[in-house]
């Protein structure tokens, strides 16, 4: 059991191991499994999750996996003990690399995308646990990748020889790593708001780029956000915005104007966090009161007008990141 909590790298580019403090006692232990204010400064990722899953295993040698998932894991065992092992499967030179790592009540291991995560029962009655950052849904399961528990290449140490564990049919019929396409490693660059002027600017500018129409995503329409799939994104260009300065000073208006600038804009916020994407926003001189000719990050932020105030609060929350 660790003294201290630490965080150790690994083989794998991403790949952590946590070491826990574990206080046991004649009762039994408790541990701090994932305690974001202590983790990050360490080096774990602030990777958002929403979701928890649990695995029980009723005997051991049940061994699942490879399996590569479109979002960043977080895993540890509630009980017992298991024989950890993970394949990177993202492009580039680290195709195919190997780390393995027994976890008890004391480690746990993040997982980011695209490395592919198993794991051995060596207890019965282990539970297994792992903390993910989307939402799970049968349709995800289409951006999987898979390789199998006994390829030759990777030839990983199984405690349990897979001869001798339990498997379902899924994990059995999985590809070998030669026939497995690789996981790329570089994201979506979206951009927002590709309607507008500075939108159809940058389509010239960046033609690799996803350029949305309000009608592929308006930012200001909770479901519209909802329903978008940002699988993979790595850079938010936001050139959404309302610019309608003088109808933001009508009642109507004022409303539309921060619903765009400042509701649509914390929901990218929200999204480039749980993503650990880049988000960037354009800001408007409309932010400053104008008694200076020229701008600089040190100047204080004066708008005067329901625009310029709308503007300034979504720039403060894009700080936030």
């Amino acid at each position: 059991m660790a003294a201290d909590l630490s965080v150790r790298e690994t083989a794998i580019d991403g790949l952590l191991v946590v070491d826990l403090v574990v206080h046991g006692d004649g009762r039994g232990w408790f541990k701090e499994n994932w305690q974001r204010a202590k983790m990050v400064p360490l080096g774990v990722p602030d990777f958002v999750p929403v979701q928890e899953n649990m695995s029980h295993n009723l005997q051991a040698g049940v061994t699942r996996g490879f399996h590569a998932e479109p979002w960043d894991k977080y895993v540890s065992v509630a009980s017992g003990r298991v024989f950890g092992a993970w394949v990177d499967l993202r492009a580039g030179d680290g195709f195919g690399t190997l780390v393995t790592v027994e976890i008890a009540p004391g480690t746990a291991v993040f997982v980011p995308r695209g490395v592919a995560n198993a794991y051995q029962a060596l207890e019965p009655g282990t539970s297994y646990c792992y903390l993910v950052n989307e939402h799970w849904s049968a349709a995800a399961r289409d951006r999987y990748t898979f390789v199998n528990l006994a390829d030759p290449t990777i030839d990983c140490p199984w405690p349990i020889p897979l001869a001798e564990a339990v498997l379902s049919e899924a994990d059995e019929r999985h590809p070998f790593l030669d026939a497995v396409t690789p996981m790329p490693r570089t994201g979506r660059t979206i951009i927002t708001g590709g309607d507008g002027q500075l939108g159809r600017a940058l389509r010239r500018a960046l033609p690799e780029a996803e350029v949305l129409s309000r009608a592929d995503l308006d930012i200001a329409d909770p479901a519209s956000v909802a329903a978008f799939d940002f699988d993979h994104v790595e850079t938010i260009i936001n050139a959404a915005a309302w610019t309608a300065v003088d109808a933001a000073e009508t009642a109507e208006g004022r409303l539309d104007c921060w619903r765009t600038n400042v509701d649509g804009v914390a929901r990218l916020v929200e999204i480039a966090r749980r993503h650990r994407a880049t988000l960037v926003h354009i800001s408007s001189d409309y932010v400053f009161d104008g008694t200076r000719e020229v701008h600089d990050e040190s100047e204080p932020v004066a708008p005067l007008s329901a625009y310029g105030a709308s503007k300034a609060a979504g720039d403060a929350l894009v700080a936030t990141l």
